[in-house]
């Protein structure tokens, strides 16, 4: 399945980004790794996470009532915001909003769990097992890793399915070109 995986161009700029900051293990992806090789402040609060930046100091706020998987959940959400987006999103209008939003998530699920990282990874065929065994080598919660399980299998089907279209139309074309030419005997004038 993974074989036929493309990742996006937003998944290969946070491939990009792992790399430039030398996290190329799943065991490095932990606040404490990635908030220090990217210089980003973390500090835990009984409040809501969020991130903010000010006089380029960045730094991301952590809700410690959530699990340790929530916790890097929404670590990397606020990292988003941080990385990509600029502005107050208390007075910004709601469909640029959304789209942050929106494209926080992704990070979240490209970030946690990297294509590079799940490529050669050897997944029961079993879904459940597969889910179980992205959340704990990964360190998310299982409806996250279900969710990128849920796209990997998308995509690649998506890209069987173009495939094997392009078969189909290629076979088609030269289908109707042998019959063209076999139509067209030498001699033979179409009639007027």
């Amino acid at each position: 399945m993974l074989q036929y995986y493309q990742p996006t161009p937003f998944e290969q700029w946070i491939e990009a980004l792992w790399l430039r900051a030398g996290i190329l293990t799943p065991d490095q992806l932990t606040i404490e790794e990635v908030s220090d090789r990217l210089d980003v402040w973390v500090h835990y609060m009984s409040e809501s996470s969020k991130a903010l930046e000010w006089m380029g100091i960045r730094s991301v706020l952590i809700d410690l009532r959530l699990t340790a998987e929530r916790q890097w959940e929404d670590y990397l959400h606020e990292l988003c915001h941080i990385l990509r987006h600029a502005g107050n999103q208390t007075v910004m209008p709601r469909s640029f909003l959304e789209h942050q939003e929106a494209e926080a998530k992704r990070f979240v699920l490209y970030a946690s769990m990297p294509f590079s990282m799940i490529k050669d990874m050897k997944l029961p065929a079993v879904r459940g097992e597969a889910v179980q065994q992205l959340a704990s080598r990964f360190g998310v919660t299982c409806e996250l890793a279900d969710v990128r399980l849920d796209q990997f299998q998308r995509r690649a089907f998506e890209a069987v399915l173009w495939e094997e279209i392009g078969r189909l139309n290629r076979e088609s074309s030269e289908e109707g070109a042998l019959e063209k030419k076999q139509s067209s005997v030498p001699g033979d004038e179409p009639p007027i």
